[in-house]
Protein backbone atom coordinates (compact mmCIF):
# COMPACT_ATOMS: atom_id res chain seq x y z
CA UNK A 1 0.00 0.00 0.00
CA UNK A 2 1.65 3.27 -1.32
CA UNK A 3 2.21 6.19 1.92
CA UNK A 4 3.68 9.63 2.33
CA UNK A 5 5.58 10.60 5.35
CA UNK A 6 7.53 13.34 6.47
CA UNK A 7 11.32 12.71 6.80
CA UNK A 8 14.42 13.68 7.28
CA UNK A 9 17.09 13.48 4.62
CA UNK A 10 20.85 13.10 5.83
CA UNK A 11 23.96 11.37 4.55
CA UNK A 12 26.95 10.02 6.52
CA UNK A 13 30.21 9.31 4.69
CA UNK A 14 28.41 8.12 0.88
CA UNK A 15 25.34 6.86 2.69
CA UNK A 16 22.11 8.49 2.33
CA UNK A 17 19.51 7.80 4.96
CA UNK A 18 15.88 9.15 5.92
CA UNK A 19 14.79 9.52 9.71
CA UNK A 20 10.56 9.49 9.95
CA UNK A 21 8.47 7.73 12.59
CA UNK A 22 5.67 5.06 12.46
CA UNK A 23 3.30 4.34 14.98
CA UNK A 24 4.86 1.04 16.98
CA UNK A 25 1.92 -1.60 15.61
CA UNK A 26 2.44 -0.49 12.28
CA UNK A 27 5.92 -0.65 12.41
CA UNK A 28 6.00 -4.35 13.67
CA UNK A 29 3.48 -4.20 10.12
CA UNK A 30 5.79 -3.10 7.99
CA UNK A 31 8.76 -4.62 9.06
CA UNK A 32 10.33 -8.55 7.80
CA UNK A 33 13.21 -9.57 10.32
CA UNK A 34 15.32 -11.19 8.00
CA UNK A 35 14.89 -15.14 8.79
CA UNK A 36 11.51 -14.21 6.94
CA UNK A 37 12.51 -13.35 4.02
CA UNK A 38 12.10 -15.69 0.74
CA UNK A 39 15.46 -17.26 0.16
CA UNK A 40 16.18 -16.83 3.79
CA UNK A 41 17.22 -20.76 4.53
CA UNK A 42 19.13 -20.57 0.63
CA UNK A 43 21.44 -18.22 1.49
CA UNK A 44 25.33 -19.13 3.13
CA UNK A 45 26.79 -17.87 6.02
CA UNK A 46 28.57 -14.88 4.56
CA UNK A 47 25.44 -13.88 2.77
CA UNK A 48 22.80 -14.54 6.07
CA UNK A 49 25.03 -11.65 8.21
CA UNK A 50 21.95 -11.43 10.71
CA UNK A 51 22.13 -13.18 14.06
CA UNK A 52 19.10 -15.03 15.07
CA UNK A 53 16.57 -13.49 17.93
CA UNK A 54 16.98 -14.67 21.32
CA UNK A 55 13.10 -15.02 22.15
CA UNK A 56 13.74 -16.10 25.86
CA UNK A 57 15.27 -12.75 26.31
CA UNK A 58 12.66 -10.98 24.27
CA UNK A 59 9.62 -12.34 26.35
CA UNK A 60 11.61 -12.40 29.70
CA UNK A 61 13.51 -8.96 29.51
CA UNK A 62 12.41 -6.64 26.72
CA UNK A 63 8.72 -7.19 26.44
CA UNK A 64 7.63 -6.87 29.97
CA UNK A 65 9.65 -3.57 29.80
CA UNK A 66 7.73 -2.55 27.23
CA UNK A 67 4.41 -3.47 27.84
CA UNK A 68 4.52 -2.56 31.51
CA UNK A 69 6.70 0.92 32.10
CA UNK A 70 4.41 3.73 31.40
CA UNK A 71 7.97 5.24 31.42
CA UNK A 72 9.04 3.19 28.75
CA UNK A 73 11.78 4.68 25.79
CA UNK A 74 14.02 2.72 23.06
CA UNK A 75 16.24 3.54 20.94
CA UNK A 76 16.03 4.72 17.44
CA UNK A 77 15.64 1.34 14.54
CA UNK A 78 18.17 1.19 11.61
CA UNK A 79 16.15 -0.37 8.99
CA UNK A 80 17.30 -1.21 5.22
CA UNK A 81 14.54 -0.76 2.29
CA UNK A 82 14.68 -3.45 -0.29
CA UNK A 83 12.88 -2.75 -3.58
CA UNK A 84 13.50 0.88 -3.08
CA UNK A 85 13.44 1.87 -7.05
CA UNK A 86 10.05 3.67 -6.30
CA UNK A 87 10.71 5.21 -2.85
CA UNK A 88 11.34 9.10 -3.64
CA UNK A 89 12.08 11.76 -1.52
CA UNK A 90 10.31 15.37 -2.45
CA UNK A 91 11.81 18.16 0.14
CA UNK A 92 9.62 20.85 1.46
CA UNK A 93 11.68 23.72 -0.51
CA UNK A 94 11.51 21.66 -3.76
CA UNK A 95 7.86 21.21 -3.16
CA UNK A 96 7.10 24.53 -3.36
CA UNK A 97 7.10 25.64 0.53
CA UNK A 98 7.84 29.01 1.12
CA UNK A 99 9.97 29.87 4.31
CA UNK A 100 11.14 33.30 6.37
CA UNK A 101 14.74 34.11 4.37
CA UNK A 102 16.56 33.52 7.47
CA UNK A 103 16.06 29.88 7.64
CA UNK A 104 18.13 29.68 4.85
CA UNK A 105 19.25 26.03 3.28
CA UNK A 106 18.06 24.90 6.83
CA UNK A 107 15.05 24.00 5.34
CA UNK A 108 16.58 21.40 2.20
CA UNK A 109 16.29 18.24 4.28
CA UNK A 110 12.95 18.17 5.29
CA UNK A 111 10.69 16.92 3.56
CA UNK A 112 8.21 13.79 1.89
CA UNK A 113 9.07 10.31 1.61
CA UNK A 114 7.07 8.59 -0.85
CA UNK A 115 6.56 4.79 -0.22
CA UNK A 116 5.00 2.77 -3.64
CA UNK A 117 4.29 0.18 -1.53
CA UNK A 118 6.53 -2.63 -3.24
CA UNK A 119 9.61 -1.81 -0.69
CA UNK A 120 10.53 -4.46 2.04
CA UNK A 121 11.61 -2.96 5.33
CA UNK A 122 14.55 -5.36 6.90
CA UNK A 123 15.73 -4.30 10.20
CA UNK A 124 19.91 -3.89 10.98
CA UNK A 125 19.57 -2.92 14.17
CA UNK A 126 16.64 -3.50 16.33
CA UNK A 127 15.44 -6.97 15.76
CA UNK A 128 15.22 -7.49 19.50
CA UNK A 129 13.17 -4.67 20.13
CA UNK A 130 10.80 -5.17 17.07
CA UNK A 131 10.07 -8.77 18.15
CA UNK A 132 9.38 -7.02 21.94
CA UNK A 133 6.80 -4.36 20.87
CA UNK A 134 5.33 -7.46 18.90
CA UNK A 135 5.15 -9.43 22.01
CA UNK A 136 4.18 -6.56 24.23
CA UNK A 137 1.16 -5.40 22.09
CA UNK A 138 0.00 -9.02 21.29
CA UNK A 139 0.71 -10.81 24.57
CA UNK A 140 1.54 -13.79 22.87
CA UNK A 141 5.86 -15.37 21.90
CA UNK A 142 6.54 -16.24 18.27
CA UNK A 143 4.53 -18.77 18.66
CA UNK A 144 1.36 -17.51 19.18
CA UNK A 145 1.60 -18.61 22.47
CA UNK A 146 0.66 -16.96 25.62
CA UNK A 147 4.15 -15.17 27.75
CA UNK A 148 3.18 -16.05 31.13
CA UNK A 149 3.67 -12.97 33.18
CA UNK A 150 3.00 -10.56 30.46
CA UNK A 151 0.50 -8.64 30.46
CA UNK A 152 -0.36 -7.15 26.39
CA UNK A 153 -0.44 -3.66 26.35
CA UNK A 154 -2.21 -2.47 23.35
CA UNK A 155 -1.28 1.10 23.76
CA UNK A 156 1.83 0.47 23.06
CA UNK A 157 0.91 0.07 19.10
CA UNK A 158 0.25 4.12 19.38
CA UNK A 159 3.80 4.93 20.36
CA UNK A 160 6.24 6.12 18.44
CA UNK A 161 9.19 4.30 17.06
CA UNK A 162 12.03 6.70 15.35
CA UNK A 163 13.29 4.69 12.31
CA UNK A 164 16.43 5.45 10.34
CA UNK A 165 15.78 3.92 6.35
CA UNK A 166 18.50 3.28 4.23
CA UNK A 167 18.44 1.85 0.78
CA UNK A 168 19.55 -2.03 0.39
CA UNK A 169 22.83 -2.14 -0.80
CA UNK A 170 24.46 -5.88 0.31
CA UNK A 171 27.75 -4.84 1.23
CA UNK A 172 27.00 -1.71 2.81
CA UNK A 173 24.42 -3.22 5.05
CA UNK A 174 26.57 -6.30 6.10
CA UNK A 175 29.10 -3.24 7.09
CA UNK A 176 26.10 -1.44 8.90
CA UNK A 177 25.29 -4.19 10.92
CA UNK A 178 28.72 -5.12 12.42
CA UNK A 179 29.98 -1.98 13.05
CA UNK A 180 26.79 -0.98 14.97
CA UNK A 181 26.62 -4.70 16.70
CA UNK A 182 30.20 -5.77 17.03
CA UNK A 183 31.60 -2.16 18.04
CA UNK A 184 28.42 -1.54 20.51
CA UNK A 185 30.69 -1.91 24.36
CA UNK A 186 28.68 -4.41 26.50
CA UNK A 187 27.66 -2.43 30.04
CA UNK A 188 29.81 -3.68 33.03
CA UNK A 189 28.32 -4.80 36.24
CA UNK A 190 29.13 -1.38 37.92
CA UNK A 191 27.26 0.29 34.90
CA UNK A 192 24.18 -2.24 35.71
CA UNK A 193 24.44 -1.16 39.35
CA UNK A 194 23.81 2.69 38.21
CA UNK A 195 21.24 2.01 35.75
CA UNK A 196 19.60 -1.01 35.89
CA UNK A 197 15.76 -0.37 36.38
CA UNK A 198 14.65 -4.18 36.55
CA UNK A 199 17.35 -5.23 39.35
CA UNK A 200 15.05 -4.15 42.50
CA UNK A 201 18.14 -5.29 44.50
CA UNK A 202 19.93 -2.25 42.74
CA UNK A 203 16.74 0.25 42.17
CA UNK A 204 16.77 -0.02 46.31
CA UNK A 205 20.32 0.10 46.80
CA UNK A 206 21.09 3.69 44.62
CA UNK A 207 17.66 5.21 46.07
CA UNK A 208 17.33 4.15 49.67
CA UNK A 209 20.70 3.23 50.75
CA UNK A 210 22.97 5.19 48.67
CA UNK A 211 20.99 8.53 50.41
CA UNK A 212 22.08 11.80 52.14
CA UNK A 213 19.55 10.53 55.26
CA UNK A 214 21.70 7.22 54.98
CA UNK A 215 24.90 6.79 53.39
CA UNK A 216 25.64 9.66 51.04
CA UNK A 217 26.38 9.37 47.46
CA UNK A 218 30.17 11.25 47.52
CA UNK A 219 31.12 8.31 50.20
CA UNK A 220 30.02 5.20 48.00
CA UNK A 221 32.49 4.50 45.17
CA UNK A 222 30.41 3.30 42.41
CA UNK A 223 33.00 2.00 40.10
CA UNK A 224 35.23 -0.52 41.66
CA UNK A 225 34.44 -3.23 44.41
CA UNK A 226 37.68 -2.43 46.61
CA UNK A 227 39.19 1.02 48.36
CA UNK A 228 42.40 2.21 48.41
CA UNK A 229 44.14 3.07 51.29
CA UNK A 230 43.86 6.39 51.38
CA UNK A 231 40.14 6.25 50.19
CA UNK A 232 38.38 8.91 51.52
CA UNK A 233 34.90 6.80 50.68
CA UNK A 234 33.11 4.23 53.27
CA UNK A 235 31.97 1.65 50.97
CA UNK A 236 31.38 0.88 47.47
CA UNK A 237 27.90 0.33 45.81
CA UNK A 238 29.03 -3.12 44.66
CA UNK A 239 29.23 -4.05 48.86
CA UNK A 240 25.99 -2.22 49.17
CA UNK A 241 24.25 -4.24 46.38
CA UNK A 242 25.83 -8.03 47.73
CA UNK A 243 24.48 -6.85 51.06
CA UNK A 244 21.00 -6.05 49.98
CA UNK A 245 20.75 -8.98 48.04
CA UNK A 246 21.83 -11.16 51.35
CA UNK A 247 19.13 -9.21 53.20
CA UNK A 248 16.05 -10.24 50.59
CA UNK A 249 17.33 -13.63 49.82
CA UNK A 250 17.44 -14.39 53.97
CA UNK A 251 13.99 -12.82 54.93
CA UNK A 252 11.93 -14.03 51.78
CA UNK A 253 13.72 -17.57 51.87
CA UNK A 254 13.82 -17.18 48.11
CA UNK A 255 16.49 -15.93 45.89
CA UNK A 256 15.16 -12.39 44.47
CA UNK A 257 14.89 -12.27 41.00
CA UNK A 258 16.45 -9.15 39.52
CA UNK A 259 15.01 -9.77 36.04
CA UNK A 260 11.84 -8.00 36.50
CA UNK A 261 10.23 -5.69 38.60
CA UNK A 262 8.20 -7.15 41.41
CA UNK A 263 4.46 -6.22 42.52
CA UNK A 264 3.94 -3.11 44.52
CA UNK A 265 3.52 -5.02 48.12
CA UNK A 266 6.39 -6.73 47.56
CA UNK A 267 8.72 -4.24 46.56
CA UNK A 268 7.42 -2.54 49.65
CA UNK A 269 8.40 -4.88 51.92
CA UNK A 270 11.55 -5.44 49.73
CA UNK A 271 12.42 -1.37 50.86
CA UNK A 272 11.47 -1.99 54.34
CA UNK A 273 13.40 -4.83 54.90
CA UNK A 274 16.52 -3.37 53.62
CA UNK A 275 16.53 0.09 55.22
CA UNK A 276 15.46 -0.99 58.37
CA UNK A 277 18.89 -3.18 58.57
CA UNK A 278 20.99 -0.92 57.41
CA UNK A 279 19.54 1.91 59.92
CA UNK A 280 20.37 -0.61 62.22
CA UNK A 281 23.74 -2.01 60.60
CA UNK A 282 24.93 1.82 60.92
CA UNK A 283 24.81 1.73 64.39
CA UNK A 284 28.05 -0.08 64.82
CA UNK A 285 30.42 1.81 65.85
CA UNK A 286 33.32 1.66 62.96
CA UNK A 287 30.66 2.62 60.58
CA UNK A 288 29.17 5.16 62.58
CA UNK A 289 32.33 7.13 63.14
CA UNK A 290 33.09 7.06 59.89
CA UNK A 291 29.78 8.38 58.64
CA UNK A 292 30.19 11.02 61.25
CA UNK A 293 31.18 13.40 58.83
CA UNK A 294 30.88 12.89 55.29
CA UNK A 295 32.43 15.60 54.01
CA UNK A 296 35.32 16.26 52.07
CA UNK A 297 36.99 17.38 55.63
CA UNK A 298 35.81 13.77 56.82
CA UNK A 299 37.78 11.84 53.94
CA UNK A 300 41.12 10.96 55.71
CA UNK A 301 39.40 9.84 59.06
CA UNK A 302 37.24 7.25 57.28
CA UNK A 303 40.93 6.19 55.70
CA UNK A 304 42.17 6.46 58.96
CA UNK A 305 39.33 4.23 60.58
CA UNK A 306 39.44 1.59 57.90
CA UNK A 307 43.35 1.24 58.35
CA UNK A 308 42.80 0.35 62.17
CA UNK A 309 39.51 -1.66 61.59
CA UNK A 310 39.16 -4.45 59.59
CA UNK A 311 35.44 -3.83 59.91
CA UNK A 312 35.45 -1.26 57.62
CA UNK A 313 36.84 -3.24 54.52
CA UNK A 314 34.61 -3.74 52.41
CA UNK A 315 34.38 -7.32 51.77
CA UNK A 316 34.63 -7.36 55.74
CA UNK A 317 31.41 -5.17 55.64
CA UNK A 318 29.96 -7.60 53.51
CA UNK A 319 30.84 -10.80 55.38
CA UNK A 320 29.34 -8.86 58.93
CA UNK A 321 26.27 -8.10 57.08
CA UNK A 322 26.05 -12.06 56.93
CA UNK A 323 26.79 -12.68 59.96
CA UNK A 324 23.91 -10.63 61.23
CA UNK A 325 21.39 -12.19 59.18
CA UNK A 326 22.42 -15.71 60.26
CA UNK A 327 21.63 -13.97 63.56
CA UNK A 328 18.67 -13.08 62.90
CA UNK A 329 17.93 -16.12 60.69
CA UNK A 330 17.88 -18.40 63.47
CA UNK A 331 16.57 -15.85 66.50
CA UNK A 332 13.61 -14.32 64.33
CA UNK A 333 12.61 -16.92 62.02
CA UNK A 334 10.32 -14.03 60.25
CA UNK A 335 9.86 -12.58 57.10
CA UNK A 336 10.40 -8.97 58.45
CA UNK A 337 13.55 -7.10 59.74
CA UNK A 338 13.22 -6.88 63.31
CA UNK A 339 15.96 -3.58 63.69
CA UNK A 340 15.44 -4.57 67.31
CA UNK A 341 17.34 -7.53 66.65
CA UNK A 342 20.19 -6.78 64.36
CA UNK A 343 20.81 -3.96 66.70
CA UNK A 344 21.42 -6.77 69.72
CA UNK A 345 24.19 -8.63 67.03
CA UNK A 346 25.29 -5.18 66.50
CA UNK A 347 26.09 -4.77 70.01
CA UNK A 348 28.11 -8.28 70.08
CA UNK A 349 29.93 -6.96 66.85
CA UNK A 350 31.42 -3.58 69.02
CA UNK A 351 32.87 -5.73 71.81
CA UNK A 352 35.19 -7.71 69.27
CA UNK A 353 38.33 -5.80 68.74
CA UNK A 354 38.96 -5.62 64.86
CA UNK A 355 42.16 -3.98 64.94
CA UNK A 356 44.56 -5.97 61.88
CA UNK A 357 46.90 -6.17 64.56
CA UNK A 358 44.77 -8.58 66.31
CA UNK A 359 46.35 -12.39 65.82
CA UNK A 360 42.84 -13.99 65.98
CA UNK A 361 42.34 -12.14 62.21
CA UNK A 362 45.34 -13.93 60.23
CA UNK A 363 43.92 -16.52 58.70
CA UNK A 364 40.66 -15.38 59.18
CA UNK A 365 40.31 -12.18 58.04
CA UNK A 366 43.71 -11.47 56.37
CA UNK A 367 45.29 -14.01 54.22
CA UNK A 368 48.59 -12.44 56.07
CA UNK A 369 49.07 -9.75 58.25
CA UNK A 370 48.46 -6.84 54.74
CA UNK A 371 46.89 -8.46 52.97
CA UNK A 372 42.68 -9.01 53.41
CA UNK A 373 41.39 -12.06 52.45
CA UNK A 374 39.53 -12.71 48.94
CA UNK A 375 36.99 -15.02 47.39
CA UNK A 376 33.60 -17.05 48.33
CA UNK A 377 35.09 -19.90 50.11
CA UNK A 378 37.44 -17.51 52.54
CA UNK A 379 33.84 -15.43 53.21
CA UNK A 380 32.38 -17.65 54.24
CA UNK A 381 34.76 -19.45 56.52
CA UNK A 382 35.83 -15.69 57.97
CA UNK A 383 31.14 -15.57 58.65
CA UNK A 384 31.37 -18.80 60.45
CA UNK A 385 33.92 -18.37 62.87
CA UNK A 386 32.50 -15.10 63.91
CA UNK A 387 29.33 -15.92 64.15
CA UNK A 388 30.70 -18.89 66.14
CA UNK A 389 32.88 -15.97 68.04
CA UNK A 390 29.49 -13.99 68.62
CA UNK A 391 27.85 -17.02 70.11
CA UNK A 392 26.16 -19.10 67.61
CA UNK A 393 25.26 -22.14 68.97
CA UNK A 394 26.51 -25.20 66.46
CA UNK A 395 26.02 -28.95 66.48
CA UNK A 396 28.81 -31.09 67.94
CA UNK A 397 29.47 -32.16 64.05
CA UNK A 398 29.14 -28.42 62.61
CA UNK A 399 31.68 -27.60 65.90
CA UNK A 400 34.18 -30.43 65.27
CA UNK A 401 34.17 -29.20 60.98
CA UNK A 402 34.83 -25.64 61.89
CA UNK A 403 37.83 -26.60 64.22
CA UNK A 404 39.24 -28.67 61.60
CA UNK A 405 38.51 -25.88 58.51
CA UNK A 406 40.29 -23.48 61.22
CA UNK A 407 43.97 -25.46 62.21
CA UNK A 408 43.93 -25.77 57.95
CA UNK A 409 43.41 -22.11 57.54
CA UNK A 410 45.30 -20.94 60.29
CA UNK A 411 48.47 -23.25 60.75
CA UNK A 412 47.45 -24.59 63.53
CA UNK A 413 46.69 -21.35 65.63
CA UNK A 414 44.52 -22.57 69.22
CA UNK A 415 40.97 -22.47 68.27
CA UNK A 416 39.03 -19.45 70.11
CA UNK A 417 36.77 -19.58 72.98
CA UNK A 418 33.27 -17.57 72.39
CA UNK A 419 33.07 -14.18 73.49
CA UNK A 420 29.07 -14.88 74.23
Amino acid sequence: MASTIPAFRGTFGNTEFFILTMKAGEFVRSVTIPKELEGWEDLNPEERFQREINYKRVATHIAPYIAHDEDRFIGAFIVEVRNHDEMVFESLVDAGVRFPRGFGNAMNPFGVLYLSGSEIMVPLDGQHRLAALDFAISGKNEKKQDIKGLEPNPHVAQDSCTVILVRHDPEKSRKIFNKVNKNAKPTTKADNLITDDEDYIAVISRTDVVHNEMIPPRVVNTTSNTLSKTAGEFTTLSTIYQINYGIEDAYTGTRPNTTVLPGKSDMALARHNITEFWKAFLKFEPFAQSLADTSEEGDKKRADIRLGSLACKPIVQQILAMVVLEFQKIEEGTKEVSAQGVEEVVARLNRVDWDPENPIWIGVLLQRKDKIIAGTAAANFARRVISYMLGEKLEAVELASLRETFNVMTDGKPFPEPLF
